[in-house]
């Protein structure tokens, strides 16, 4: 695991790497809450059964096969959500992309407000733009309301 975290900062993947820990620890943590009641539960029941008291065994017995069934629910979860490295790879190409893309409107925002300031037509396009999906919007929001009753 040392390994995989040296060679994601070399590459710089390390913040992938380190939120899909995170996400995987705390997946275990609760499997382990859940792990830990069962056995408080199991115990509870043995404690319960040699006490030669039935009602309060059986109902001790269903908690720890509750609490069975939620750790392999947990751990089912936990494998469908380990995902294969092609969609990690997408995932990681659309945050490089998107980065990008940022830095490019960033780095042309001071040609875009020296337009701005030669011509204030310029601002007539998204002006308008904004109004015309707000319109759009609350139009639509009538129409739903009228719709469903």
């Amino acid at each position: 695991m040392i390994t995989q975290l040296i060679t994601k900062l070399f590459t710089g993947e390390a913040s992938i790497f380190l939120a899909r820990l995170r996400t995987i620890v705390a997946i275990y943590a609760i499997m382990a809450i859940f792990a830990l009641a069962m056995l408080g539960f199991l115990l509870l029941a043995l404690f319960v059964w040699l006490a030669q008291s039935y009602g309060v065994l059986a109902t001790a017995i269903g908690f720890a096969v509750g609490c069975l069934v939620a750790l392999i629910a947990v751990y089912i979860f936990l494998v469908i959500a380990r995902r294969p490295p092609k969609q990690r790879a997408a995932d990681r190409m659309q945050r490089d992309v998107a980065s990008i893309a940022s830095i490019a409107a960033v780095s042309n925002m001071p040609l875009l407000f020296t337009s701005i300031r030669r011509r204030k037509s310029l601002l007539l396009l998204p002006v308008a733009a904004f109004s015309f999906w707000g319109l759009f919007r609350v139009f639509q929001g009538y129409q739903d309301r009228g719709w469903r009753g």
